[in-house]
């Protein structure tokens, strides 16, 4: 019987020991939801953007509009002086851009939502 009850008072106290007390500020923060969020009306929910590129070159050859990192956004065959344009959505984060052109690689910076250059 000695041992039942030691046995019990040892694992009350391992059990109740390992219970983590809150903090009353922890446990505010813990009862907040979606409801509770306050956003600025001016917040911009878009996460993607229309930029509009316009590119002219001596040469008829591929033209790529890839990310700094390598991912491909555009193809299109860019016509010995005749202009190319269109119009590519890309992720807001994104800056700047490389364009590969006639086996070179040309990175531009977008401004105002265009990209626009002449190949040489």
């Amino acid at each position: 019987m000695k041992k039942m009850i030691l046995i019990f008072a040892v694992l009350t106290v391992v059990f109740s020991s390992c219970r983590k007390d809150l903090t009353e500020q922890e446990e505010l923060a813990s009862t907040k939801t979606m409801v509770d969020l306050t956003i600025d009306d001016n917040f911009n929910w878009k996460t993607t953007k229309d930029i509009q590129v316009k590119l002219s070159g001596t040469e008829t050859a591929l033209v790529l509009v890839k990310s700094t990192e390598g991912a491909t956004y555009h193809k299109g065959l860019l016509t010995a002086d005749v202009d190319y344009s269109t119009k590519i959505t890309l992720p807001t984060y994104v800056k700047e851009v490389e364009i590969a052109y006639d086996e070179q690689v040309y990175k531009l910076t977008i401004d105002n939502n265009k990209i626009e250059y002449t190949f040489n």
